[in-house]
């Protein structure tokens, strides 16, 4: 153990398992108030044993079916995130923490040191705490030289350059949609932001994130080129720290295989270039890898624990649409309550058709999609993390040169250069980009072939990337992809989440409605009722 100047670095190898989690309000609160408020006034945490913890079980414990855990039998395990749990009597994980490091060295009245990043070296029975990197909580938003997770770092930049006043709210897809128009060359003139520290022949000993503003003169009020190249910066600084864990943990442990975890790694151009790097033979990333999949982690580890370790028979298929499934019933009643609230006007400005069949309903989609008709789409559970997989969506025709900006400006209501992902037929997907393997989760960006950019304007990125969902034949999407291709000649569909900027992915067929008419959407889907604007 080694105690820097601004951080601390611990490594354990103590082993065994952790019980006694808590039903609490998991991250809801944390992600709804201010920190400060969540951890000192509410006292919130997940769960008696630590955040960090929690984040690696849900990578690594689960069937191989399960799209929620890796199914690996060992592998080596990154968790990086803002920060995780703090180290103090307030902490519901103080006991573990005390019981595992002790009493870290003494900070001033005020700060407490919180979790960083952990590596682990994980196997079905057994897990090895190789790294942890502590740093001062509250962490420093003031940007001073103090020690910074990977999180804070990326955070820090979104703050400076995406906040947003009406809302005082900062959003990290923002940045990373922002960077993606840096000028390369003057980026590379840019120094780096971290210290990573090598030995002669390679090995990382240690490295250092300081909380330097990167050009503080630069911020949100700034115009977008400039804004742009300073997101470069951060960007960049982002791929290569987690590049720089892969190739720790790797260092580490000497597994082949690697499970990444927490907020950090919903960065898909980050996840890209770990694959990219050759270090592993397999790579997973945790499909909702914020905090909103703690409870997995936490419902794997319960479940394993209590097995004794052992083989988990009928073990069922868990898909990543946790979310309630609304019946016919109930999108009835709620279309009825709205036309209800029209008093009478409803008929005279919109359609209601029931199909009897998905195949009827999918063919009059496709109909309106070739149409440039965007469509909203309620089907199945939601989707559980912050990505759109075909349950809570805005589906529009991808080939189309003015369909990202239509949708930017009239339908999601927000900056036009964010980018919209395709999802396609997994039998096909290698035809339109350049895969490395399928990305059911939407979590990787890969390149849009070139011959094929000029054709799917809509879904290509300014860097040529496009951030791909493979659909595959069980999933609800795939007839609805096989019918538009028979039309357009290409299985794929531009796809985004079903919500106006600032609010929440929508959840109920009241949702569904209330976004439908509050934006220039022409078409909502619910099951197999569909309303059209006339």
């Amino acid at each position: 153990e080694t105690l820097q100047t601004t951080g601390y670095t611990g490594a354990s190898t103590a082993t065994g398992p952790v019980a006694g989690f808590d039903p609490v309000l998991i991250s809801l609160i944390r992600r709804s108030m201010p920190q400060l408020i969540a951890y000192d006034i509410a006292g919130v945490q997940p769960m008696t044993g630590p955040t960090g913890l929690i984040f690696a079980m849900r990578t690594n414990y689960g069937s191989e079916r399960d799209p929620n855990a890796s199914g690996y039998d060992e592998a080596a395990v990154i968790v990086a995130d803002a920060m995780g749990n703090v180290h103090d009597t307030n902490s519901k994980a103080h006991k573990y923490f005390k019981e595992k490091y002790g009493e870290l060295p003494k900070l001033p009245d005020g700060l407490r040191w919180g979790e960083a990043i952990t590596l682990f070296k994980f196997s079905k029975g057994n897990y090895e705490e190789v790294l942890k990197k502590w740093i001062k909580y509250p962490e420093p938003y003031t940007f001073s030289d103090e020690e910074l997770s990977v999180g804070c770092m990326y955070a820090q930049g979104t703050l400076q350059l995406t906040y947003d006043e009406k809302t005082q709210n900062w959003q990290a897809g923002k940045l990373m949609g922002l960077a993606s128009y840096a000028d390369e060359e003057w980026l590379a003139t840019q120094p780096f932001i971290a210290n990573i520290i090598e030995d002669e022949e390679g090995n990382i000993v240690d490295f250092m994130i300081p909380g330097t503003q990167v050009y503080p003169e630069i911020t949100y009020k700034a115009d977008f080129r400039r804004k742009s190249n300073v997101a470069g910066i951060y960007q960049r600084e982002q791929v290569r720290l987690t590049t720089m864990l892969a190739k720790y943990v790797k260092q580490l442990t000497g597994l082949d295989k690697i499970c990444c975890s927490g907020g950090s790694f919903l960065n898909c151009n980050a996840n890209e270039a770990i694959i990219k790097s050759g270090l592993f033979e397999e790579c997973y990333f945790t499909p909702p890898a914020d905090d909103s999949g703690i409870p997995l982690g936490a419902a794997f580890y319960g479940k394993h624990y209590l097995n004794k370790w052992g083989p988990i028979e009928n073990n069922p298929f868990m898909s990543p649409y946790f979310g309630k499934t609304y019946t016919k019933n109930d999108i009835v009643k709620d279309l009825q309550k709205y036309i209800k609230e029209e008093e009478g006007d409803f008929f005279d400005f919109n359609h209601i058709t029931y199909f009897n069949t998905r195949e009827e309903r999918d063919q009059y989609i496709t109909k309106l999609l070739l149409e440039n008709k965007p469509i909203g789409l309620l089907q199945g559970g939601s989707e559980t993390g912050p990505r759109a997989l075909g349950n809570r969506s805005i589906l529009a025709n991808p080939t189309l040169d003015d369909m990202k900006d239509r949708i930017n400006r009239v339908i999601k209501k927000r900056e036009g250069f964010r980018p919209f992902a395709p999802m396609v037929i997994k039998d096909e997907q290698e035809v339109y980009f350049e895969m490395n393997g399928d990305i059911p989760y939407m979590n990787q960006v890969v390149q849009v072939k070139p011959e094929y950019r000029s054709k799917l304007k809509a879904v290509t990125h300014v860097d040529g990337t496009a951030r791909v969902q493979t659909v595959f034949k069980h999933s609800m999407m795939y007839k609805l992809l096989e019918e538009f291709k028979k039309h357009s000649g290409f299985p794929i569909l531009l796809n985004t989440s079903f919500n106006v900027k600032d609010k929440t992915m929508v959840l109920t067929p009241k949702d569904a409605i209330d976004t439908f008419f509050d934006t220039e959407m022409d078409l909502l889907v619910m099951g197999n009722y569909v309303i059209y604007k006339k």
